[in-house]
């Protein structure tokens, strides 16, 4: 295995959560000693918000020339990377250099999110990028449910965003998987019903049951070669988790988290697990970071089963 970390921020609408990735590390470091790790910081960030897509630029060039290239070279030793992730437009990198480092290989993706993070800068109402992850990296523009017009510098670094990996399959639609999904847009909505992408929500997963879920999510990557997931902190409940930035209610319990991470993080595709959004600045209470802590290296503690360590 080894440890990633992604001190980037400029992603979300609130900063904070590279706070969040050096708190998880050095609570990880303070129970298990040093630990190798890779480390990923953005230091400078342009004067250029734009509004349709703030900070792409910098983060383009980020992904592109500090992030995407390196990593997939870990990745190809062979290493799972466990990354520590400030906000989760970092998912576009982490996702990139997984396909470049397998460029044929068939790659499914399990979001454990309350969002979808499908926006394109043609469709956000935000304009924070780490609610656009999925849409670079399954090369979506979604024209159809257009409701902004970037400007041409706009369009063209988000062509770049979606190619970071050029000579790859790629992400397809249909190898996603939400679960915990229960706040999004009409414009992201239609990506789901027109490509029929499973996505349950909290309240869907209590109905079915959580086993049963799981063996849809187990049947659902039963073909893939590579199984990539991401756990984004708001998937909990909002009473568990006000050290995040969006954080929603009728989120999960810890325990049903647990279960999830358990199942998915045992699959012998796994190549790689990625926590994101903790924001320590938003609360005080240190006991809202240690829930994280627990399921972090409970994370851990599965991907070293999975890799026999």
């Amino acid at each position: 295995m080894k440890f990633i970390q992604i001190r980037s921020e400029i992603g979300a609408g609130k900063i904070g959560t590279t706070a969040g990735v050096d708190w998880l590390w050095a609570r990880y470091q303070q129970e298990y000693g040093e630990t190798p790790s890779h480390r990923f910081s953005l230091q400078t960030v342009s004067d250029y918000k734009f509004a349709e897509a703030k900070y792409i630029d910098t983060l383009c060039q980020f992904f592109r020339r500090q992030v995407v290239p390196p990593l997939s070279e870990i990745i190809a030793q062979a290493a799972l990377p466990i990354v520590i992730s400030g906000d989760h437009s970092n998912a576009i990198a982490t996702l990139s250099a997984l396909c470049r480092a397998n460029p044929d290989k068939w790659i499914g993706v399990v979001w454990i999110d309350a969002h979808c993070d499908l926006h394109t800068p043609f469709t956000t109402p935000s304009g924070n990028l780490h609610g656009m992850s999925l849409a670079a990296v399954t090369r979506q523009d979604n024209l159809a449910a257009q409701s902004r017009q970037p400007s041409e510098m706009v369009q063209g670094l988000w062509q770049q965003l979606k190619q970071l990996a050029p000579d790859s399959r790629g992400i397809q639609l249909s190898d996603l998987c939400f679960l915990g999904l229960r706040s999004y847009e009409a414009a992201e909505k239609a990506l789901l019903s027109e490509h029929s992408i499973p996505h349950f929500s909290v309240e869907d997963i209590r109905h079915i049951g959580l086993d049963n879920v799981l063996k849809m999510v187990a049947q659902q990557f039963e073909a893939v070669d590579l199984l990539y997931v991401t756990f984004d902190v708001d998937a909990l409940d909002a009473e568990l988790i006000p050290c995040t930035g969006t954080p929603e209610p009728n989120g999960f319990r810890e325990q049903e988290v647990v279960q999830i991470l358990q199942a998915v993080l045992g699959s012998p595709k796994l190549a790689m697990f990625e926590i994101t959004e903790l924001n320590p600045t938003l609360s005080a209470n240190s006991q809202d970071y240690e829930r994280v802590y627990r399921l972090f290296k409970f994370a851990v503690q599965c991907c070293k089963r999975s890799v026999g360590q």
